[in-house]
């Protein structure tokens, strides 16, 4: 049993050293032929990205040029290959100064393979450009202008309970400059950021918000991409006062008693205000003016208030009344 043992196992061990001759060779194999494949010549084309340069100062793009270009590129299997892993996603420039004249003003034309040398600067030496396509840009250029618009903060806030917006939400800046062709921005009176959604919030905010780059943005130049915005949250409790009914617009020789003559006022009040308000700050009134024919009820208007207070119920909201002469 022994005898034939050690002859499997012998078997065994050529089989295995014949499998790994075998890889070795096609490894080799593989390996000079990917080597002359990739030592020969070859035509390709990718795809760019666009950057355009050296805009007129006092001129706007009015049209649309393309934002990607495809090069057809030579080179050995080695450098492409290399060229593909390593520049992926590199981005072109076209430089705007190129362009030439057309028959028609402000209309101007870019050749791309008139200025493949321009082109060729921003590859290696071991890559030639064949062909751009495509092979011709078309700009039409307007007048640049300037204007302010305001800026309008899309926030959409929650509080836990008991917490609130002290005061209106500050924008830094408030306006901004927004620059292009007269056409376009003479129809653009403000600009909102990108939606901020905050939730269960109980502490004041600073945060910076983009602005939302619209469609109707698309051909404008904005002074700043970003503004910050402060949202002061503070603790607020329920209050409540009584206050007398007062009558405005009593014509003389007249008297006017309401029914109740008293009415109570809840409100929301910051905890560091509660203890600074009281009824000498506030006021409600009845308008005599404002009696209608058939009714014996006046709603009741409270024309001074604390500016700290929210939230602010009126109970009873309408009174009865009866005149005197």
């Amino acid at each position: 049993m022994s005898k034939k043992n050690n002859t499997s196992a012998t078997k065994g061990i050529r089989l295995n050293r014949r499998a790994i001759t075998f890889l070795f060779c096609l490894l080799i194999s593989v390996f000079f032929w990917l080597m002359m494949t990739l030592s020969k010549q070859y035509t390709i084309s990718i795809n760019f990205p666009v950057q355009y340069i050296n805009f007129p100062i006092d001129k706007v793009i009015a049209n649309h040029l393309p934002e990607n270009i495809d090069i057809e590129i030579e080179s050995n299997g080695f450098n492409l290959l290399w060229y593909k892993l390593k520049h992926k996603n590199e981005t072109i420039s076209i430089d705007i100064k190129d362009a030439n004249p057309l028959a028609i003003k402000n209309h101007y034309y870019l050749l791309s393979n008139s200025r493949i040398d321009k082109l060729t600067s921003q590859f290696n030496n071991d890559i030639k450009i064949v062909k751009v396509y495509p092979d011709s840009v078309f700009l039409n250029f307007n007048k640049k202008i300037t204007k302010r618009v305001a800026v309008k903060a899309k926030v959409n806030i929650t509080f836990q309970n008991q917490y609130q917006q002290k005061d209106s939400l500050i924008l830094t800046p408030a306006f901004i400059d927004i620059s292009g062709a007269a056409d376009v921005v003479d129809k653009i009176n403000e600009v909102e950021t990108i939606p901020l959604n905050l939730k269960n919030v109980t502490n004041s905010v600073s945060q910076k918000l983009t602005i939302n780059k619209t469609a109707a943005l698309k051909f404008v130049e904005l002074s700043q991409p970003t503004v910050q915005a402060i949202i002061n949250v503070t603790k607020y409790t329920e209050a409540s006062i009584e206050l007398p009914v007062e009558v405005d617009n009593l014509p003389l020789g007249f008297g006017l008693k309401t029914f109740p003559d008293k009415i109570s006022v809840k409100y929301n009040v910051a905890f560091d205000k509660y203890e600074k308000i009281n009824a000498t700050q506030f006021r409600a009134v009845v308008d005599f003016k404002k009696i209608e024919t058939g009714s014996n009820k006046l709603k009741v208007l409270l024309v001074k208030y604390p500016p700290d207070i929210k939230a602010i119920k009126i109970n009873p909201e309408k009174v009865e009344y009866i005149i005197k002469k």
